[in-house]
């Protein structure tokens, strides 16, 4: 069983996700553990039903073009894109993929951003990540911050993020904390939460409304 300890913490209150014991089956690469709480998230409900393997014994694969999401410790049992309710942003090439699942910050945002010559990029991309409520947990599907995928996103273009930065989201509170989502809905997939929520919205006043966070 994945022993999964938050005990690397960013601004938000995630943990580093620990490096992965079992490599993935497919790439033979070294991934992260992952909670059962980020694959119930966002695996696809009839996939999650009848999975054979213990949700407490999955990783996350970080090899981009490794078309495998989630393996089971023994890897025997893989999970790939088309599995997953959620575009995953080392993945997927797709513009409308979350560089920041929670603030709903795409792919075409940030290379906007970079056709319009904007300044200082990386420190308004670091505003928006840092601003407002966080829940990494259930919203990346990698299960941590998005700090890793928008460094990646932006050396393709010659942009540092960088340490200097000191990127982190949120205001402190810890991710998956700040929502009341239902179990059976990724807050940044496909389908909308069935539940009332405020985690995509950074004005609270707005709590009350039923949102699609990242569509």
């Amino acid at each position: 069983m994945n022993q999964k300890e938050n005990t690397k913490t960013s601004g938000c209150g995630c943990g580093s996700a620990d490096i992965a014991i079992n490599v993935c089956p497919h790439c033979n690469s070294e991934g992260i553990e992952l909670s059962a709480i980020t694959l119930k998230a966002h695996l696809n409900k009839e996939k999650y039903q009848t999975m054979s393997s213990s949700k407490d014994d999955f990783n996350f694969c970080t090899t981009p073009k490794c078309d495998t999401v989630y393996y089971s410790n023994d890897g025997e049992e893989t999970f790939s894109q088309a599995d997953v309710r959620t575009k995953v942003a080392i993945k997927n090439d797709d513009l409308k993929t979350p560089l920041c699942y929670c603030k709903k910050l795409l792919k075409q945002n940030v290379l906007d951003m970079i056709k319009n010559k904007e300044e200082d990029i990386p420190t308004k991309i670091s505003k928006i990540i840092s601003e407002g409520k966080t829940f990494c947990e259930k919203a990346n599907p990698r299960g941590t911050c998005c700090p890793e995928e928008i460094t990646k996103f932006l050396a393709d273009y010659g942009i540092d993020y960088g340490d200097s930065k000191s990127p982190t989201c949120g205001d402190g509170v810890s991710c998956g904390t700040s929502t009341q989502l239902n179990e059976e809905s990724s807050c940044c997939g496909d389908s909308k939460p069935e539940t009332t929520s405020a985690c995509c919205d950074d004005n609270k006043e707005k709590s009350k409304e039923t949102a699609s966070c990242c569509s």
